[in-house]
């Protein structure tokens, strides 16, 4: 089975045919045209992240939809059943069946950040056999994100050291202040970095803010619904206008809160196991901090 992409072929092949390093490959070449930095995109790994220009192959978050087109373009899969996700639910999900075209389904690629972590999602949706070892060399999607803040606070420091350096009188004395500012926020955030228990704290608060934000949606929805039903009860074809409007949005606002959350719980439940690719990952940031934190001293 082929897919025309342009003047090319893809030719879909069975995911459980080949090795995850195998599929791997396929992903990173399928997303070729999307990125936009050449040289990180040229070495990435399985760990390189999609999004972002610094340690990233500098893809738009617009992109992503096609990203994930392009995997299913790419793979066959057994998982083709379409069954009830449970009763009164809509929803579906997918199940062993004739061999035909991956498709994956709403939210499920959330986490799929780096080429690895893609490989990752289709074992976990049961699309290729799971391997341990392959998975022990893939950062947890945690880690990109806390590393890619380490990444991102890093390059902001040696930014406005530069800048400072070349500012004179009242300018620099500004500019200074501001570098300082951020100095500390990268020692702060290095130290963060150091400890695991401590990022995992830090990353549960953040969880338990986006809980308390979808809860509080919930409990809005459930005033709405309870309003509906008395408009409803009461003939206000005007009112219930009005209401089935509101609902439509605070459920589409609940759509986005539970996405977030999803991707909020999954780093603070990981953020405090750390792996030995975390921790090369994680000394590697570490490195970038200290260095920007060095050279920004040397100009106070």
């Amino acid at each position: 089975m082929a897919f025309m992409r342009k003047q090319a072929v893809v030719e879909a092949i069975d995911l459980n045919t080949i090795t995850p390093e195998d599929a791997e490959r396929r992903i990173t070449a399928g997303v070729k045209k999307y990125a936009t930095n050449e040289a990180n995109y040229a070495a990435a790994d399985a760990n390189t992240p999609y999004l972002g220009h610094i340690v990233g192959m500098g893809i738009e978050s617009s992109n992503l939809a096609d990203i994930t087109m392009s995997i299913e373009r790419q793979f066959l899969t057994r998982m083709t059943a379409k069954i009830g996700a449970g009763e009164g639910s809509a929803d579906f999900k997918l199940a062993p069946g004739e061999l035909g075209k991956l498709r994956i389904l709403d939210g499920q690629d959330a986490l799929a950040a780096t080429p690895g972590l893609s490989v990752k999602m289709l074992m976990d949706l049961g699309h290729m056999p799971k391997n341990d070892a392959y998975l022990e060399k893939v950062m947890s999607f945690a880690y990109v994100m806390a590393t890619g803040d380490g990444w991102k606070t890093a390059d902001a420091l040696k930014k406005m050291a530069a800048k400072a350096e070349k500012l004179a009188g009242a300018e620099r004395v500004e500019a200074l202040a501001n570098l300082n500012s951020l100095v500390a926020r990268a020692k702060d955030y290095d130290a963060l970095l150091a400890d695991a228990a401590k990022l995992a704290a830090s990353k549960s608060a953040a969880y338990r803010h986006d809980k308390d934000g979808y809860d509080a949606l919930n409990s809005e929805l459930g005033l709405t619904v309870d309003k509906i039903k008395g408009a409803s009860a009461g003939g206000d074809a005007a009112l219930l206008a009005k209401l089935r409007g509101e609902e439509a949005e605070i459920r589409t606002r609940l759509k986005m809160s539970a996405a977030k959350l999803r991707v909020s719980q999954e780093v603070a439940e990981a953020a405090g196991r750390r792996r030995a690719i975390e921790s090369a990952k994680v000394a590697e940031v570490r490195a970038a901090l200290q260095a920007a934190v060095s050279s920004a001293a040397k100009l106070s």
